[in-house]
């Protein structure tokens, strides 16, 4: 289901809007869908999540770009344990 395709994506420079998020994370295969957490004032929350269609992408995911930079702030990249669940 959802829960395998679906990343938490922890550390996010504010300026990063999603898709940036989209195009970085596309190299590891096929985004259905991202999000950048924003608060009630519209302000970047530094979190996101990033779904991708099949689940070994998403396992790529985690493996080729948790740790990397992106803007200058080192990513953290694993699974979203909310996915499918609400939140």
């Amino acid at each position: 289901g959802a829960a395998g395709c679906q990343l938490f994506v922890n550390n996010l420079s504010y300026d990063t809007s999603w898709k940036e998020l989209k195009d970085h994370f596309r190299q590891c295969g096929d985004v259905e869908r991202v999000e950048v957490i924003e608060g009630p004032d519209g302000r970047k929350k530094g979190f996101g999540t990033v779904r991708f269609y099949k689940a070994k992408d998403a396992s790529k995911a985690i493996e080729t770009l948790n740790g990397v930079e992106l803007q200058g702030r080192q990513l953290e990249v694993r699974h979203d344990n909310k996915a499918g669940r609400g939140r």
